[in-house]
Order: C-alpha cells, then sequence, then structure tokens
C-alpha cells in the first residue's frame, strides 16, 4: 500500500491512522465559497472502499480495548444558515444520513505491538449520491473508525469521495446522442437593442468546451462590454437560493461595428475548479443544484441586460475522458463519446483498473 492515502489521530497513548488504498484516480479537492480546501481520495460508484487501519502505541507496549470498528457513513448536511458551510461540522448543521454502514474489525483484545495493523473493505454497497460541497447543502462519505479503550473511545474520520460517473456512460451518450439542437434565446430593449445568443448544445461534462455565438440584429445603444457568466443556483427544500457566479469570460469590449457583426466563442470548463454535476431532485425532490450560462451587456450609461440558459452538467470517469482525448487527437469520427471498451449491456462500468502499473 506504498501508494495508499492516509489520516490519523493522536490520543496520547495511541494513535490511529486511516490508510485507504489508491484507486488510481485523481484526487478530488473539495472547496466551498469560503475558500476551504479538503483532498479527498476518489472512488467511482461501483468500486469497493478498502484499505486499512494502523493503531500505534505511543506510551505503552500494550493497550487493552473493549472493541475496533470502522464506519462507512453518508450524510446530506443541511446548514442552516450561510456561515455554516464554512465549516461542515457546525454543531447546529441538520444531518440527514443515508448511509450507514459498520464492518467490527475486532470485538476486544490486547494491542502489543507497536504497529498494529487491521485491514478493511466495503463491497457492492449502493451509494446514491455523488459527493458535493455547496452553500446551502454537502453530501459527504465518512470513514469513521472507533477505538473503545475503559470507559472512553477514541474516534477519527476521514472524508472520501464518491462518484457514480462510472454508472452513467450509457446515460451519457444517450444525452450526446440526442443533444443536436442548438439552444437559442434573445435579448431585446424596443428599438434600441436586439442580440440573439445561441448555445451549439446544452449538455456538458466538466471538462468541456462550451461553444457559441452572439449576433446583433439592432443596435442602437452604446455598449460598453459583453460577458459570459457561469453561474449556479442551489434549491433546497423547494426555496430557490441566491445566484452564485463561478466565473466570468468576456467577448466583447466595446461596440460592434455593424449589426453584421457575429462573436463566436469557446468557454474552457475545465479552468473552473467549483463545479460539480448538475444536480436534479435529489432526496425526495428536496435539493437541487443547476448552471445557467448567462450573457450580460452594459451599455455606456451603466445600464445590463442579461439572459440565461440552463445547462446540464456531468462528469466523466478519468479514464473514459483521457480516451475521448486520444480520439480527438488522433481525429477520429463519429461519436467520440462512445467507445465498446466501456461499458456493456450488463451495465458493467469496465473500469477495473487493469492499467494499474
Amino acid at each position: 500500500m506504498s501508494n495508499s492515502v492516509f489520516d490519523s489521530y493522536d490520543s496520547g497513548n495511541a494513535s490511529i491512522q486511516i490508510l485507504v488504498e489508491d484507486t488510481y484516480h485523481p484526487n478530488t479537492i473539495m472547496s466551498n465559497l469560503y475558500g476551504n480546501k479538503l483532498e479527498c481520495p476518489t472512488f467511482y460508484g461501483s468500486e469497493p472502499i478498502k484499505g486499512s487501519i494502523q493503531i500505534i502505541l505511543n506510551n505503552s507496549q500494550k493497550l487493552n480495548h473493549s472493541g475496533i470498528k470502522i464506519e462507512l457513513i453518508g450524510e446530506i448536511d443541511i446548514h442552516i444558515n450561510d456561515n455554516d458551510a464554512e465549516n461542515s461540522m457546525n454543531s447546529n448543521n441538520q444531518f440527514n444520513r443515508f448511509l450507514s454502514l459498520t464492518n467490527n474489525i475486532s470485538s476486544q483484545g490486547m494491542l502489543n505491538k507497536e504497529i498494529n495493523i487491521f485491514n478493511f473493505e466495503f463491497k457492492s454497497i449502493e451509494k446514491p449520491y455523488d459527493s458535493y460541497r455547496g452553500k446551502k447543502f454537502s453530501i459527504k462519505y465518512v470513514l469513521l473508525v472507533t477505538l473503545n479503550v475503559g470507559l472512553s473511545s477514541i474516534k477519527k474520520e476521514k472524508e472520501i469521495c464518491i462518484f457514480n460517473c462510472d454508472k452513467n456512460i450509457k446515460k451519457i451518450n444517450k444525452l450526446f446522442a440526442n443533444d443536436t439542437n442548438k439552444i437559442k434565446v434573445e435579448i431585446g430593449v424596443e428599438n434600441l437593442l436586439h442580440v440573439c445568443f445561441e448555445l451549439d448544445r446544452k449538455n456538458f461534462h466538466l471538462k468541456d468546451v462550451i461553444t457559441g455565438k452572439v449576433s446583433f440584429k439592432k443596435i442602437n445603444l452604446e455598449l460598453e462590454n459583453m460577458s459570459l457568466k457561469i453561474i449556479k443556483i442551489e434549491s433546497l427544500f423547494g426555496k430557490e437560493g441566491d445566484i452564485e457566479p463561478l466565473g466570468i469570460y468576456e467577448i466583447m469590449d466595446g461596440s460592434p461595428s455593424s449589426t453584421e457583426d457575429i462573436i463566436y466563442f469557446k468557454m474552457y470548463l475545465k479552468g473552473y475548479n467549483n463545479l460539480s454535476q448538475t444536480i436534479k431532485n435529489e432526496m425526495n425532490n428536496n435539493i437541487n443544484v443547476s448552471y445557467y450560462i448567462s450573457l450580460e451587456i452594459c451599455d455606456s450609461e451603466n445600464r445590463n441586460f442579461f439572459k440565461k440558459i440552463e445547462i446540464n452538467l456531468f462528469r466523466l470517469p478519468e479514464e473514459y475522458y483521457n480516451k475521448i482525448r486520444q480520439n480527438i487527437l488522433e481525429g477520429k469520427k463519429g461519436n467520440i463519446y462512445h467507445d465498446d471498451n466501456y461499458g456493456d449491456n450488463n451495465g458493467d462500468s469496465g473500469f477495473n483498473n487493469n492499467n494499474k502499473k
């Protein structure tokens, strides 16, 4: 387990380390509005979660215990107010536990080695939601180790990331197969401005490129600038949250020379770190996360005009994304989002890490 990642806790008499077996997926940086970041090992939904617990004796040669266990816990943390998002362990949060599994490592006994190692594994587990950290709620998966000593206990937790993208390959291919219509909206101010805003499609993976164009039918205003924004809106228990801007991309400075001007744009999503998958109607339709591309125009009198288009974001397995990139570099035609090596009619994701070295 030389490539493992771990976390530890030191109680004085003993320290606990949680080592998670390397999945060969890049670790995920979870962050929120306040800049707090946490690097988490990443698992796909169909993969087992396994590793080891190390209990290191600090000041004694042996330690009697009445039980060692590790739990896999899945929770949706509802932040009572926006400040609670800064600290997801805030005692004012509401916790909705949707997963709780226990692996009893040892009922009782004596630890008599300097380093005591116990292996664990959780497999064939349904993990219904993707990990997410937001302003109004977070979806978390945690490994929790408990070492009972006398009348007290030593606890240590480690957060991991779960993404079900490996189960969604067929759905992703279907989205792209049906995503052939351009999306067009218009911004109009009577006798002053008429602009058409167009996206080539609606569905994008998190490292995709959003392409489209802006065309002008009427310009009787002196424009200062035009930009695109990625915005996120969280909805919790039917109440829509504030608009959260995640990034801005300026596409024009000043006014176009004529109504014949067309501005084509490419917006690379890979540069925006706080994107997640679109979340629709989870937890009995109580939590939603929606994303939009907003075209915003400012004129010389500091008036703002805008129009937004909803987009659907989803996560690709890293191996699948790398295959797409390779197909593009090799100039392969056809549906670049499909490859027979990934998934079969039995629902097998095909991601078995046979490329491990």
